[in-house]
């Protein structure tokens, strides 16, 4: 009996202190959510969950920045009375303060290299990005999917529609009640371009027709269509001179034993580097994380020794870093970075108005920075399809556009499916017992643009999905091959 009513009185002495820690702190427990204009056009959700361990009695938590597809967990978390600061990771923090009665939290968000900029946060019951993939008029989740045609704007593109074989299609339609269900969240747009028109335009989750969206490494890709111009222009002729002549600058970086490997070699991603990318972007060891991390791309990349085991333009590794360095190279010969030198002329030539280019340390970041409209990166795609034209005027050479975009290297042991040119992947795709080859660009997260010359066909997927490592949450390649193109 004794043992009992000390075992019941613990527990009454454990409530009340667990009732006098959720007073005032544990009102701070959830997510705290405000908007950023993390990039110039494009306004995204910043959220903090705060988390209050007991009987430990500590804090912790983490953010997200969901349209940048950013997750980490928050390095500190100091809270006294009605002050908090938040250490982000990075140097980045956020200092603020904490209404009386909990409701909001209004403060200062310092991260280096930008304006610091006032912010507040308020309490939401969920993640920005938990929501329904998509809402209908009554503000209810939408369960069910009906075909309807791309509406036409001045953006050039044609609209068509599909036809009713391929909308009732059991594949296709049973993909559209799949994402309604919540099966592929995360999945922003689809959009397919057959015979020049524009026949398929869907959006869920985070993704419209006016909002820009990242599109990761694809980035490489629109950069390879750059450089093709500045090859045309004769502003790069030698695609065989040494990397390292376009920055004369660097020049106590680089290693002078190693063996310089060329132009050809950076578009190739065969430029046999001492780099490591094939491991985690979470794991600090990645090349390319460590690269952002520096205070200067190109020194961070031209400093790296020779792979041991390799020699130029043997074998491809992907490396992320070869594509900034690219970026170098457009900038030495059109002596402009590449953001302006894209709105000069192939967005110009496109009609892309809207788009967003980050850099770092003040270097576009060709890697992975740029964010456009889903309707104009299928521009880009369809301007491939067409041999470098679009609405009539070849914007990039069809020498540049072939040569470009062959299957130059193959990637791992894929043998002849699976390959890699100047920054664009090659692939196959294996529909109704035919072999199709693919021309496709690919970003992190789910980013996919598809150029299929059999089917006259275009297509693209975004996502928002930074922890997707599996498939599990994006529509894979298996997926967009027996559910989109086996039906068109």
């Amino acid at each position: 009996m004794t043992h009992l009513k000390l075992r019941y009185n613990f527990f009454v002495y454990a409530l009340l202190l667990l009732m006098a820690c959720n007073s005032d702190e544990q009102q701070l427990t959830g997510i705290w959510h405000t908007e950023l204009e993390t990039v110039p056009g494009l306004r995204s959700a910043f959220d903090i969950e705060l988390r209050r361990n007991w009987p430990e009695e500590k804090w912790n938590g983490r953010f997200e920045l969901a349209e940048l597809m950013v997750t980490a967990p928050i390095e500190s978390i100091k809270i006294k009375d009605l002050k908090m600061e938040l250490g982000l990771g990075g140097g980045a923090k956020f200092t603020g303060d904490i209404s009386t009665d909990r409701a909001t939290i209004k403060g200062i968000l310092n991260v280096p290299g930008q304006k610091p900029e006032t912010i507040t946060l308020t309490r939401i019951p969920r993640w920005s990005a938990q929501v329904p993939a998509r809402i209908g008029p009554d503000k209810q989740p939408l369960k069910t999917w009906k075909y309807e045609a791309p509406s036409p704007t001045t953006d050039g593109w044609k609209v068509g529609k599909l036809r009713p074989a391929v909308t009732d299609s059991k594949e296709l339609k049973g993909l559209f009640q799949q994402i309604l269900q919540g099966k592929f969240h995360g999945l922003d747009a689809l959009l397919v371009a057959q015979n020049g028109q524009l026949v398929l335009e869907e959006y869920f989750y985070l993704g419209g027709r006016d909002r820009i969206h990242s599109v990761q490494s694809v980035t490489k890709s629109v950069n390879s269509l750059l450089l093709g111009m500045a090859r045309d222009r004769a502003l790069i002729q030698n695609l065989d001179a040494p990397l390292k002549s376009y920055f004369p600058e660097y020049a106590d970086s680089i290693r002078s034993k190693a063996v310089s490997p060329s132009l050809r070699h950076a578009l190739t991603m065969s430029a046999a580097l001492d780099w490591t990318e094939d491991i985690p972007y979470s794991d600090p060891k990645n090349d390319a994380v460590r690269m952002n991390n520096s205070s200067d791309l190109y020194q961070y990349v031209l400093s790296k020794g020779p792979d041991p085991k390799d020699k130029p333009g043997e074998r491809f590794e992907y490396n992320s870093g070869l594509s900034i360095l690219l970026g170098g190279v457009l900038k030495n010969a059109v002596g402009k970075p590449a953001d302006v030198f894209a709105r000069e002329t192939l967005f110009k030539e496109l009609g892309i108005k809207q788009f967003a280019w980050t850099n770092m340390g003040g270097k576009v970041h060709t890697g992975g920075g740029l964010f456009l409209r889903p309707r104009d990166l299928l521009k880009i795609g369809q301007m491939v399809l067409d041999s470098g034209k679009w609405d009539g005027s070849q914007v990039v050479s069809q020498s540049w556009i072939k040569e470009s975009t062959a299957f130059i290297l193959p990637v791992g042991k894929s043998g002849g499916d699976f390959g890699y040119g100047y920054q664009w992947w090659r692939g196959v795709m294996r529909v109704k017992g035919a072999t199709l080859p693919v021309i496709y660009a690919s970003g992190y997260g789910g980013q996919m643009l598809y150029i299929i010359p059999d089917l006259d066909l275009v297509a693209l997927t975004f996502h928002h999905n930074a922890s997707d490592t599996t498939g599990s949450h994006s529509i894979t390649w298996k997926v967009i091959e027996e559910a989109v193109f086996a039906v068109f």
